[in-house]
């Protein structure tokens, strides 16, 4: 069966970075609600944020908004409501816990006056969960780049052939390394819709880097011992959530320059003018113990 790489393409993505926890900016505009819910097939209580944008050269994260309604509805007429967190403003969670399923469409209400003219604004958005795709194994490479050795971590499985695309998540010994949106991992299918995939994910070191490393070095590299568990996570996302990830961290990247213009308009599925996105995906994962036997 023919296999493609994904190397040139996810490896780049992987060392994109940004401010978190996840922030709108708007320049020289009034502020807009922030909605952003991520629902997922594990059962949990599921969580949804609203905040408050903030200006374009503002530092501070968003501010979150308490006091709103907030109710999920699934297309089998089942209702989940959400109350805010006791210690973090604008974060709300499911009464219950609950895992959502392939092929239903969930429904996201939040009623808030957000303006504070005493008038109640209602906002909305609908996803719809994509089938699971199970992986079928991960495996590493290892390279030598200036006298280190550094291991690859590759996922493989089978593309659907329709338009897919995709969201990656790469776990080290249960710690989520790409918790941030800034670090999402996500690709299309356009060079191997269809095929069988050998994808990297993840770059790591060998313990034996860590003598000769700098401290800086250290703080954002993995270093791989015998025994260490990597997990790695594959999900089918919508085309909509795909490009709000990906012009989230563009916007990023434009705004490292000091005098780097306002931000474009990012893609959303919320309505009446508030910004961020509301997605339901599934998870397909598969796990690798680190061997020296492994590459």
């Amino acid at each position: 069966m023919k296999k493609s790489n994904l190397a040139y393409f996810l490896f780049f993505v992987l060392l994109a970075a940004c401010t978190e926890p996840f922030t709108i900016d708007t320049k020289d505009s009034p502020p807009v609600v922030v909605i952003y819910g991520e629902l997922t097939d594990e059962w949990k209580l599921q969580e949804v944020k609203i905040s408050c944008s903030s200006p374009y050269f503002d530092t501070v994260p968003n501010l979150g908004i308490s006091g709103a309604e907030v109710m999920v509805t699934s297309s089998t007429n089942e209702h989940y409501v959400f109350t805010e967190n006791d210690t973090v403003p604008g974060l709300y969670q499911s009464q219950e816990a609950f895992a959502v399923q392939s092929g239903l469409r969930y429904f996201l209400s939040v009623t808030v006056d957000f303006d504070g003219d005493g008038v109640l604004d209602r906002y909305e958005a609908e996803t719809t969960v994509l089938p699971q795709i199970i992986p079928d194994s991960l495996s590493l490479s290892s390279i030598e780049m200036y006298g280190h050795r550094n291991y690859i971590l590759f996922m493989h499985w089978q593309d659907p052939p329709e338009e897919n695309y995709y969201l990656f998540k790469v776990l080290y010994q249960d710690s989520l390394l790409t918790a941030k949106l800034s670090r999402y991992i996500i690709s299309d299918d356009a060079f191997f819709n269809g095929q069988y995939v050998k994808g990297d994910l993840y770059v790591s070191d060998d313990a034996s880097n860590w003598d000769n490393d700098s401290e800086e070095n250290r703080k954002r590299s993995v270093y791989l011992h015998p025994g260490d568990k990597i997990e790695a996570e594959i999900s089918l996302i919508p085309k909509g959530y795909f490009d709000f990830i990906s012009q989230c961290q563009q916007e990023h990247q434009t705004q490292i320059p000091v005098f780097s213009g306002p931000p474009s308009n990012i893609t959303t599925n919320l309505s009446r003018g508030a910004v961020g996105y509301f997605v339901a995906y599934r998870r397909g994962k598969t796990t690798l113990i680190f061997e020296e036997s492994n590459w």
